[in-house]
């Protein structure tokens, strides 16, 4: 005979079985009564209460049988629980499926047979409620109907049975751990005791690490709010309450990292903020805000000269020298200084304006040093190797400021900038003008630099200084990048520049095969165009493919353009800008030094990227009348490019006599305003007849 089938839905039922406890189970008299009650309903000898098991049927309830447990195969209960209703067998011995069976043919020979499988309330047929009897029958369906209402009642009983089952052991589990936790009542306790004092220092620890820096042990910017916050409310109520926010950024403090590494970075950090921490009263606080800035709140001072004295204090002692990795560290730091007279009601308010005015005292600080280097340039004196050797410092040039209504005044204004800013980039209303770059003697248009301009809805064409810097801030020139090639590209092809000799292409001709009807006389047969590259640019991975693109696109040689980049690019080590540099020049476009002079350069530098031109700073034409040392140095500059091959522009010329010095110094290029101005690209014709 074969096992019976293992399906899945057979698992789920035996294991519903099992859940009710049930099988093996001593005899109840609540189920004895039901299958009496049905046998007599039945009016039938025999009435069992069944449940099939794996392999067998167990008897949980009998009146007129001797039956406790049958092989499954034998039992007609396991038909019967694969049918949602009453299974009825009048004759057993007629019937094909049974009249072999040995419970028919042999003791206790069975000839009738009804059972209802007994339906838990989710579904599983778990056995019958059946009656049987030892010959032929038939039954009314009052009798089935009574049978089927039941075994509705024997389900009932199991279900009590299964929750009582499942109370009682409740109750034992809970009466078992009343019992333990009696007799362990003291050691509980004690590790209560030990688990709330843990659980008491951990949480002081997170509250700790939630408002102080982890790398310097400082109060964070969440704890210095907080605190700020009790003094905005205190000045609130007690004008007499006065208070300053310092908002401290370590100067030049990234190359530290890039240098010498986030480890000696860090440990700097340390020692800094130990420093001022050393430096304060015990009712002042300094908090680490993230990076190299820090924030001290000043509390309860006596009014501005308090803080600022304060703030000396701090920058002169921050100037004093570091030991760290066995290293002199010098460090330098701009302070911006918010006081409590300016009546906040947020301490987030006087945090941002210290901020604000920070970033004003790194402005001026970047302005002194340029004032040294020109101061530099104005002594300089007669050296006969290497005469451009002017070098950046920053040596006291840390410096502070207070904010005041000026400052929110210039903050709103930048702000406004920054919106217009973009929506000019949204509409469209940059374009290039041209200033053209001459051949001095010829008088000749030798090239043209293309200068951006924004066409401001109120205030008319504004000159890119006015701008530039802060759109480099906010990412308008990257994004501009690709409508300034484009419409670079798109002009030269205007003005008869197109297809000379640009490779690959089947149609490349020479500007000697137009006409000079399609070309002004006055332009050089190879006119270049000058276009300003800044560092944001440079870093940027579509550069270059742009570049190509628009070469391709208009059919135009590279060798026409100089791409002019600051002079400070020359010593930068960043991998990004150098492989665009080297890549652009593989396009053939052109390499152009700005600004030549003004700071830190490397000769050899110039030739590993193939530098073409440099173009001087205007300060050295401006000021070339001042000393005679000037015109040695304009001198030398000339000279060093022709010995190096590489072309070199005479900028800011605004005068008749700064262009006859250039002339007589051999210079053959110059640009300045005095031989024209930057102009839209209908009026280049006008520039050069002038």
């Amino acid at each position: 005979m074969s096992a019976v089938s293992w399906s899945t839905e057979e698992r789920l039922r035996l294991a519903k079985l099992q859940d009710y406890c049930i099988l093996d189970t001593l005899p109840d008299t609540t189920y004895n009564e039901l299958a009496e009650l049905a046998a007599h309903v039945c009016q039938m000898p025999a009435g069992l209460v069944t449940f099939v098991d794996t392999n067998r049927l167990w008897v949980k309830a009998r009146v007129g049988a001797d039956i406790s447990e049958t092989p499954r195969y034998l039992a007609f209960c396991d038909q019967t629980i694969r049918h949602v209703d009453t299974l009825v067998i009048e004759d057993a011995q007629q019937h094909p499926e049974f009249r072999n069976n040995p419970l028919v043919v042999g003791p206790p020979y069975v000839r009738f047979y009804a059972g209802h499988p007994l339906i838990t309330p989710d579904g599983y047929a778990l056995g019958t409620l059946c009656v049987l009897d030892y010959q032929p029958r038939r039954m009314s369906p009052q009798q089935i109907n009574a049978l089927r209402m039941l075994s509705h009642q024997v389900v009932a009983q199991m279900e009590l049975s299964r929750q009582a089952h499942q109370l009682q052991q409740v109750n034992n589990s809970l009466e078992q751990r009343v019992i333990e936790r009696t007799n362990s009542l003291s050691t509980s306790l004690h590790r209560l005791l030990k688990v709330q004092s843990a659980l008491l220092k951990r949480e002081a620890t997170s509250r700790h690490n939630a408002l102080h820096d982890p790398l310097t042990g400082l109060p964070n910017r969440s704890y210095f709010l907080q605190r700020l916050e009790q003094s905005v409310q205190l000045t609130q109520r007690n004008s007499n309450h006065q208070y300053a926010v310092l908002f401290i950024d370590l100067d030049s403090f990234k190359p530290v990292n890039d240098t010498l590494g986030h480890e000696v970075g860090d440990q700097l950090l340390t020692h800094v903020a130990n420093r001022i921490k050393r430096l304060l009263r015990k009712s002042d606080l300094v908090a680490r805000l993230g990076g190299d800035e820090f924030a001290v709140l000043l509390d309860d001072i006596a009014g501005k000269n308090e803080a600022i004295t304060a703030v000396r204090r701090i920058q002169w002692h921050l100037e004093q020298p570091f030991t760290v990795a066995n290293r002199q560290l010098s460090i330098s730091a701009s302070i911006g200084i918010a006081l409590s007279q300016l009546g906040y009601q947020q301490a987030e308010s006087v945090l941002r304006d210290a901020d604000t005015a920070m970033y004003q005292a790194k402005r001026l600080a970047k302005e002194r040093s340029q004032m040294e280097i020109n101061l530099q340039l104005n002594h300089l004196e007669e050296q006969a190797s290497s005469p451009i050797v002017v070098q950046e410092t920053n040596h006291n040039a840390q410096q502070f400021v207070v904010f005041d209504s000026h400052i929110k005044s210039r903050t709103q204004a930048r702000l406004i900038l920054e919106d217009d800013l973009r929506q000019a980039l949204i509409r469209g209303q940059f374009r290039l003008h041209y200033q053209p770059i001459f051949e001095l003697k010829t008088q000749q248009l030798a090239a043209l630099e293309g200068l951006l301009r924004w066409n401001h809805p109120r205030k008319g064409w504004v000159c890119a200084n006015e701008f530039i810097h802060i759109a480099e801030q906010i990412d308008v020139v990257r994004q501009l990048s690709p409508s300034l090639i484009d419409q670079a590209c798109q002009q030269l092809v205007k003005w008869g520049v197109s297809a000379d000799s640009y490779a690959g292409s089947d149609r490349a001709y020479s500007l000697q095969n137009l006409t000079n009807k399609e070309r002004s006389p006055h332009i050089a047969s190879d006119l270049k165009l000058h276009l300003n590259l800044s560092a944001s640019q440079l870093r940027s991975p579509q550069l270059v493919p742009l570049w190509q693109s628009a070469l391709e696109k208009h059919q135009l040689n590279g060798s026409r353009f100089q791409l002019e980049i600051d002079e400070s690019l020359l010593l930068t080590e960043e991998t990004t800008i150098a492989a665009n540099l080297k890549a652009l020049k593989a396009l053939g476009l052109n390499l152009c030094i700005d600004g030549f002079g003004k700071g830190h350069f490397s000769f050899s530098r110039l030739h590993q990227l193939e530098v073409n031109s440099l173009k001087i700073d205007p300060v050295f034409v401006a000021q070339a009348f001042d000393h005679k040392d000037n015109v040695d140095l304009l001198k030398t500059i000339n000279d060093f490019g022709r010995s190096a091959n590489i072309t070199v522009i005479g900028s800011g010329i605004e005068t008749t006599q700064q262009l006859e010095l250039l002339i007589s110094l051999d210079y053959q290029l110059g640009q300045g305003n005095w031989l024209a101005n930057a102009l839209a690209s209908e009026h280049i014709d006008k520039a050069i007849s002038k």
